[in-house]
């Protein structure tokens, strides 16, 4: 966690003892958010340090009188906006502290999508008060962190009429094309459809009459089968790739994305003046807001363009329980 404190302007953070020093200095009362007890039975407390608009550090310790004498560890957050829909959602505890992830199974995705749970203060003392099965999920607002990016041009959407895909010398003599049914699709209507692939090696196999393996979600703009695999045989990846969502090394809240950029809004820390590029995106029809440090942003983000990085998968969750009517949230400890 420690290395994404760049993504919200603290690049010069190296060593410890600097962030050590810096909540020495910043670490006030009016920082505490909530105090719960932990399963160990220890008082915490949470503070947030705000370091612009909607972002900052949050911090967790061991709570003594009105102050914090220990910390346990500590995060850099973003909030979300917007919620997300979801189709079922299960909150773990991770094993290493008194931290959260949450787990959405959401199959337009493909994959069982993970995140950070950045107000596990309200589950965990929720946990101590409801039973389990009493306490369901009612909202989720994603957002992303990241410490390194590109930005990319747009794919070009424009569809083949049927005659230039009939002319297959035109695309590629030595491709054996099966027919073309736009029945086959699962929605007419849409013009994006959603191809569930294997990672690069395995679509490449699938140029030459191979079937392509069933894997991670891609979004691939909707043209003739033959078309699109002809196409990478002379064209780079993310020319023909509009989106995509796929799990990045073992940590796994981590996903490497290629993502359109719906809107820019550019921060600036607090206490060290950095500028923070904070960024709506969609991928694969997932939206949620992305902050990286411009320093570490290679390009010029501007909407329609996009973005491609690895991101670490933040997540605030409204809970609700059985004894609460439907869209009213659990009230924050």
């Amino acid at each position: 966690m420690h290395k994404y404190l760049r993504a919200v302007g603290f690049s010069q953070f190296e060593k410890k003892s600097q962030i050590d020093n810096f909540f020495k200095e910043n670490l006030k009362e009016e920082n505490l958010i909530s105090t719960y007890i932990t399963q160990d039975m220890r008082l915490c407390g949470q503070y947030n340090v705000p370091v612009c608009n909607g972002a900052g550090i949050s911090v967790i310790g061991e709570q003594e009188k009105d102050e914090l004498a220990l910390i346990d560890f500590y995060y850099p957050y973003l909030k979300g906006y917007d919620y997300t829909l979801i189709q079922e959602c299960t909150i773990e505890k991770h094993s290493d502290k008194e931290s959260y992830a949450g787990i959405i199974d959401d199959y337009r995705l493909g994959i069982a999508l993970i995140f950070y749970l950045t107000n596990g203060n309200v589950y965990n003392s929720l946990i101590k008060s409801h039973k389990i099965n009493d306490i369901k999920i009612d909202k989720i607002f994603l957002s992303a962190l990241s410490v390194g990016g590109r930005i990319i041009l747009p794919i070009d959407k424009k569809q083949l009429s049927g005659n230039e895909f009939n002319d297959k010398s035109k695309i590629n003599p030595n491709y054996e094309y099966e027919d073309y049914d736009e029945d086959d699709e699962d929605d007419e209507d849409n013009p994006i459809t959603t191809r569930i692939i294997g990672d690069i090696d395995d679509f490449s196999d699938g140029i030459g009459g191979k079937p392509i393996s069933i894997g991670i979600g891609i979004k691939l703009p909707r043209n003739p089968i033959g078309y699109q695999e002809s196409r990478l045989k002379n064209e780079d990846l993310y020319s023909i790739v509009e989106t995509s969502l796929v799990p990045y090394g073992i940590e796994c809240d981590k996903y490497q994305i290629v993502a359109e950029i719906l809107s820019v809004n550019k921060k600036v820390n607090q206490y060290t003046d950095e500028t923070l590029v904070e960024m709506r995106v969609d991928t694969m029809g997932l939206q949620f807001n992305l902050m990286v440090n411009e320093k570490d942003l290679e390009g010029e983000p501007l909407p329609g363009r996009r973005f491609r990085g690895v991101i670490w998968l933040l997540g605030e969750v409204e809970f609700l329980t059985k004894f609460e009517e439907k869209g009213k949230a659990a009230p924050k400890q």
